[in-house]
């Protein structure tokens, strides 16, 4: 079978400043906002139709994005920065206006290479700091529609912050006259700050031996994975551990204002001996956490930690995002997924994966009905 050929021209990348003068200044982040697994650039892509896209007025979506870029940029003014270095491992936010790296392109379909829609590395797409924040390439396809894909520091926001961000962009594509955003942003990581001294009563990072009652889905076939993936990689005596974002925002009844766009997810982690694991009944996860503002605590103390590593089993709810206009269309593989977990290559991955696959089905069919109703 010959290979798709996707043919794009790209412009020269460029550098997008707010439309007016913004303040000067240093701003610290959250430790949230510094865990040392979130130091990295996540990346985004959007697909629009011509209908959506461009409505009833045919515009050119490269200069309309371009332009309403700028606008949102005097709003969102921290975007427009660059981390800097501080003491003791910390990163501040140094407000110097420096500008996005914005750049169009024209391509003809069928589907490209996800390297043919992001803005390359020439700008130090791996440099965490001093370095552009926000990477923008709109392509304009040649049905008429158009991709927007771009990728955020995760350090200034997390995934509902940057669709917060784009949906403020997609009003003022809609209306070029407008004066603000229908929401305007609040910066406020002061929020997220812990308790000075920092307190932790008890190790956050607990796992309840008996729970009783209902749980949700997640917590049920979360479950199950953890499970079946611990009895298929992990030694049985070493520990396993199951990690999941839980986003402050609608867990926990925050004190985060209307319009916060930095981190608020945090990676509380459940923690067990895998000979454990693999014979004990897993409903009480559903009670994992308790405060958030322990973990908050956590970190200040022990500093912000990777947790990638084999004993380590992530997973996310995805069921939140809806598709919209200014948002993501699609999320995850085809339409939005429930949950989802990644699952990276190693040696010997075909058999792995194979033995994954029986202990899932297995765990499935250990489930009487009576106890799936319960969990669900």
């Amino acid at each position: 079978m010959a290979p798709l050929n996707f043919l794009v021209h790209v412009g020269e990348p460029e550098l997008v400043q707010p439309e007016k003068p913004t303040p000067k200044e240093l701003k610290y982040l959250s430790n949230i906002d510094e865990q040392s697994g979130l130091r990295n650039h996540i990346p985004f892509v959007h697909f629009y139709s011509p209908i959506l896209a461009l409505g009833a007025q045919v515009q050119d979506p490269i200069t309309m994005i371009k332009r309403s870029l700028a606008k949102v940029l005097v709003f969102y003014f921290p975007v427009a920065c660059r981390l800097r270095n501080a003491d003791q491992g910390k990163l501040v936010v140094d407000c110097c206006g420096e500008g996005v790296i914005f750049r169009g392109a024209i391509a003809d379909p069928p589907f490209p290479q996800w390297d043919k829609l992001l803005v390359d590395d020439i700008w130090g797409n791996n440099l965490i700091t001093d370095s552009p924040l926000l990477r923008m390439q709109v392509t304009r396809l040649a049905c008429g529609g158009f991709i927007l894909a771009y990728t955020f520091n995760h350090c200034i926001c997390d995934a509902y912050g940057a669709y917060q961000f784009i949906k403020v962009v997609s009003e003022f594509c809609k209306d070029p006259n407008r004066r603000a955003p229908s929401t305007l942003p609040s910066w406020e990581r002061e929020t997220l700050r812990p308790r000075s001294p920092p307190i932790i009563s008890y190790p956050i990072m607990t796992l309840k031996n008996k729970i009783t009652g209902k749980c949700a889905t997640f917590d049920a076939v979360a479950s199950c994975l953890w499970r079946a993936r611990t009895r298929t990689l992990i030694n049985p005596k070493s520990n396993a551990r199951l990690m999941f974002p839980i986003d402050t925002r609608f867990r926990y009844k925050s004190s985060l204002p209307n319009g916060y766009y930095g981190t608020a997810v945090v990676f509380p982690c459940a923690i067990t001996k895998a000979a454990k694991l693999v014979k004990e009944p897993l409903y009480y996860f559903a009670k994992l956490i308790s405060e958030v503002r322990r973990a908050l605590d956590f970190i200040e103390l022990n500093g912000p930690r990777g947790f990638y590593s084999e004993e380590v089993f992530v997973v996310s709810d995805m069921s939140r995002l809806r598709g919209v206009y200014g948002g993501p269309a699609r999320a995850g593989t085809g339409m939005v997924p429930g949950m989802m977990t990644s699952i990276i290559g190693h040696k010997n991955e075909g058999e792995s994966l194979e033995r994954l696959h029986k202990e899932v089905r297995k765990e499935i069919a250990s489930i009487t009905p009576a106890k799936t109703i319960s969990a669900l």
